[in-house]
């Protein structure tokens, strides 16, 4: 039987022992015992401290400026402790970025806060924190620091993005039922937020890319509907928002803009705070263990999702924040999206047993609340400016991704991408996600094609059995080097072990990094 997780995901490289799932790590931190290992005072650790605590006994790491004991947590790790050992008595950012790069360390590791990482500052000793620092309670999200790193570390993680360096360039257009705002980005594909206020005159955007954030706030001049549509406009950086205007008539002009416009918006209003609290409007069945969630804005929003990128959703369970990457999709991967449907945020959910918030999310009922984060994700389809084939790699609900890759390429990607071909990896034929549609679109779209893989298929399954291979990629693959044929690219997304092993087979066959791209899963 499989035993659960310190993360809630099963799928785990080791089988960890009863009672050290994540459930069972979050009441050990809520118990009252000291997991830091130095009293509850926030230290300033240099190189050299850090060095010393390097045994599995006595496991310090460094984790994007913060240290942490995690001796107590080793038991608890899903990759096992050897995997952990990897980076103890050292800074293991780049090493964690590697792995776990989507994972909320800060959360699953924040009872065990030894203090700051100072590469660069003398070693410090318990006997040498401030006076001012005290331990703070047990409550929601406390940690043991002094108010004011406390409120600046918050604040860290609450400004993702860097102060904008330019202006974000745009055009109005008009006809007498529509009207048009076209933005100049930089990027084929950014994320875009629109908001219209309750008067449905007021229209905020906001547009993300390339770690910036730019933002225009207008006035209209007369009202509009809600829905705006936001379309991408193909093999170019324009995106247009079309605006139906509530009564049928030219406007003398767009209407006014306020003072902050085409500035980054960083009052307690801004359309960009971390987490929004999102509505699940619907509940699509898929299979028999898993969902499409349809998350809507309370309020007149709507945001669009670059390819590849994620959300973060959020709750807290006994006193403990938890949360997990979703890759956003589309309702349909054959039908196109209606007005309706860009108002809304979709997620293909499956339940784990043992999944803390997998389960959570597969019992909230329609009208449910849930926070839901803006997007993350470091993936750019500039990669893909010379491809004309994509080939896809992946297993279980690593199939998320692709849908935004599908999308993209047949739809944006005009005149350039020839060939899709999606190799697709499940334990048993009930578990392929979105079978009919991918059947469907292979009969719609002759670019595209898809290859099903079961790794404990039943005697009638007629298709491909086993589980990736040397062989499965060569036979799959062109029969040419991507080094001197880079036509093509190559996209994996799984569990860990299985985008390590496709990643490291697709080296061995001549793809270099810039060949290919894992998504994490």
């Amino acid at each position: 039987m499989q035993q659960g997780s310190a993360t809630g995901n099963p799928r785990n490289k080791v089988a960890l022992a009863p009672g050290h799932s994540l459930m069972d790590w979050i009441r050990l931190g809520n118990s009252g015992q000291d997991l830091t290992g130095v009293g509850g005072r926030l230290l300033d650790v240099g190189p050299e401290q850090l060095a010393r605590h390097n045994t599995r006994a006595d496991a310090w790491l460094a984790i994007r400026g913060n240290v942490y004991n995690v001796t107590p947590y080793m038991n608890f790790h899903p990759g096992g402790v050897e995997e952990l050992e990897k980076g103890i008595g050292k800074d293991a950012t780049k090493l964690f970025s590697e792995v776990h790069a989507w994972v909320n360390f800060e959360s699953i590791l924040k009872k065990c806060l030894v203090g700051r990482y100072r590469p660069r500052t003398a070693d410090s000793s318990p006997s040498s924190a401030s006076p001012s620092e005290k331990v703070l309670g047990d409550g929601l999200g406390a940690f043991l620091a002094s108010r004011e790193e406390k409120e600046r570390h918050q604040a860290a993680r609450d400004a993702p993005f860097k102060a904008p360096k330019r202006k974000l360039r745009w055009d109005w257009y008009e006809q007498e039922e529509r009207g048009s705002i076209v933005l100049y980005c930089q990027t084929s594909e950014p994320s875009v937020k629109v908001a219209l206020g309750e008067d449905n005159k007021n229209l905020k955007i906001e547009v993300r890319e390339n770690g910036e954030q730019c933002s225009l706030n207008f006035i209209l001049e007369n009202t509009i509907d809600w829905p705006v549509r936001v379309i991408q406009i193909p093999n170019s950086s324009k995106v247009e928002l079309q605006l139906k205007k509530t009564v049928a008539a030219n406007w003398k002009k767009l209407g006014q803009t306020s003072l902050d416009s085409e500035q980054e918006n960083n009052g307690s209003d801004s359309l960009s705070k971390f987490y929004s609290k999102m509505k699940v409007s619907n509940v699509f069945p898929v299979n028999y263990n898993t969902n499409i969630l349809a998350l809507s804005f309370l309020d007149k929003s709507l945001c669009t999702t670059p390819v590849g990128h994620h959300i973060r959703v959020r709750t807290f369970i006994e006193g403990q924040e938890v949360d997990r990457c979703y890759t956003p999709i589309t309702r349909s991967l054959v039908d196109p999206p209606s007005e309706e449907d860009q108002t809304y945020i979709y997620i293909m959910v499956k339940e784990y047993k043992e999944g803390l918030l997998s389960s959570w999310l597969a019992k909230r009922p329609q009208e449910s609340i849930i926070e839901v984060s803006s997007c993350e994700g470091s993936f750019r389809t500039s990669c893909l400016a010379n491809r004309q084939e994509l080939y896809l790699f992946a297993a279980g609900t690593g199939f998320t991704p692709m849908v935004g890759v599908i999308n993209w390429a047949r739809k944006l990607m005009k005149g350039k991408c020839t060939k899709i071909s999606l190799l697709f990896f499940n334990r048993t034929e009930k578990d392929i996600l979105w079978r009919d549609e991918l059947d469907k679109l292979a009969l719609k779209d002759s670019r595209f094609t898809v290859t099903h893989v079961l790794s404990e298929a039943d005697e009638t399954w007629a298709g491909m059995r086993g589980r990736v291979n040397g062989e499965m990629l060569s036979a799959h693959l062109p029969k040419r080097s991507p080094a001197t044929d880079p036509k093509y690219f190559t996209f994996v997304c799984g569990p860990t072990a299985f985008s390590q092993l496709t990643g490291g087979l697709l080296k061995v066959m001549g793809f270099s990094d810039e060949d290919y791209h894992c998504f994490q899963g």
